[in-house]
C-alpha cells in the first residue's frame, strides 16, 4: 500500500472525506498509487469526493497534472493548493476538469506581501504573492475558481501594523474576492527562516511571536539556539489565542470586502473546504454525478 506520509484526511466534505495528497513526484505508476490511496478509505466504507493536491514546488507539476486528469475522470472534485506558479499544461488540465466531472478549484498559498517573509513561512521555493496573483487573473479568465489561502497566519507577524492589511490589498487589487484564513503552527525550520529575515519584522513582533508560541525570545532575536529537545517540535497556539487571532483577521478581511466561502452543507464544525458553491452548477452537487469507486 502507499505510504501514509503522502496523504491525510483534511476534513469532512458534504458526502464523505476531503483528502489531501502530496509529495508524489518521481513515483512510477501514479494511477496505481492514487487508486491504492482511495481504495484504502473506500474499504472502510468512506467516500472520497474531494481531493486536494498540494503543490509545494515546481517539481510537483508533472504528477499533479496526471493526478488532476485521473481524479476528474473518476468524478472527484480537485483542489490544487499551490505556492508556486503553475505551468501552462497543468492549467490546461485544470480547465478541462473544470468543464467536466466534479470541477476543479485552485487555492493560492499567500502568507505575506513581503517576498522574504512569504518564503520564510512557505519555503525558499515559494513564489511571491505578486506572481501568484498575476496567474490568478489568468485562471479567472478560464473560469477556474480561485481562492486565496491566507496562511499560515501568526501572532507577532500578521497582527502587527502593516502585517496583514497589505496582503488583503494585494488580493483585492488582483480582483480576487474569495479568501480562506488559517492560523498556523510554528515549525523549527520556520523559526530559523524568520531569524534570517528578522530585518523585515519588528522586535516587538518577534517578541510577541515568541510569547504566543512559548519559544525562548532569545531564539527569535538570534541570541540563542533552539534547545535540542525542541528541534523537532511543532509549536502550537493555545486555542483561545488562535481564536482571537482568527476572529480579528477575518474581521479585517470582511471589512475589506472579501468573501470567506462557507459550505452550506458543511460538517458540524462548519469548516468544510470542498467549495461546493464554487464547483456546483444550479445548486446540484456535481460530485455525486460520475463518482467512480476504485
Amino acid at each position: 500500500m502507499s505510504s501514509p506520509r503522502f496523504h491525510k484526511t483534511l476534513d469532512r466534505a458534504c458526502e464523505g472525506e476531503h483528502l489531501a495528497i502530496w509529495g508524489l513526484a518521481g513515483h512510477e505508476q501514479l494511477d496505481v498509487v492514487l487508486a491504492e490511496i482511495l481504495a484504502e478509505r473506500e474499504m472502510r466504507g468512506a467516500r472520497v469526493p474531494v481531493v486536494s493536491l498540494l503543490m509545494r514546488g515546481h517539481e510537483d507539476a508533472d504528477w499533479i497534472r496526471e493526478a488532476v486528469a485521473w481524479l476528474a475522470a473518476r468524478g472527484r472534485r480537485v483542489v490544487v493548493r499551490t505556492r508556486v506558479v503553475m505551468p501552462r499544461d497543468l492549467v490546461s488540465v485544470l480547465a478541462q476538469a473544470r468543464s467536466s466531472g466534479a470541477g476543479a478549484i485552485v487555492e493560492l498559498e499567500l502568507a505575506h506581501h513581503k517576498a522574504a517573509i512569504q518564503r520564510a513561512l512557505l519555503g525558499e521555493h515559494a513564489d511571491t504573492v505578486a506572481a501568484l496573483l498575476l496567474q490568478a487573473q489568468h485562471l479567472e479568465t478560464l473560469e477556474i475558481p480561485v481562492v486565496a489561502r491566507l496562511a499560515p497566519l501568526l501572532p507577532g507577524i500578521h497582527d502587527q501594523a502593516g502585517g496583514f492589511a497589505p496582503l488583503l490589498r494585494a488580493v483585492e487589487a488582483a480582483a480576487l474576492r474569495r479568501v480562506v484564513l488559517d492560523v498556523g503552527r510554528l515549525h523549527p525550520q520556520q523559526i530559523g527562516n524568520l531569524v534570517a529575515v528578522a530585518r523585515e519584522l519588528s522586535v516587538a513582533g518577534l517578541l510577541e511571536l515568541a510569547r504566543a508560541f512559548a519559544v525562548d525570545p532569545m531564539v527569535l532575536l538570534a541570541g540563542a539556539e533552539l534547545p535540542p529537545a525542541q528541534t523537532q517540535q511543532v509549536f502550537k497556539l493555545k486555542p483561545r489565542r488562535a481564536q482571537v487571532l482568527a476572529h480579528g483577521l477575518e474581521t479585517m478581511a470582511r471589512e475589506a470586502g472579501l468573501e470567506i466561502p462557507a459550505c452550506g452543507h458543511s460538517s458540524g464544525n462548519g469548516s468544510c473546504r470542498a467549495y461546493c458553491e464554487l464547483a456546483d452548477a444550479g445548486g446540484s452537487n456535481r460530485y455525486q454525478v460520475g463518482y467512480e469507486s476504485v
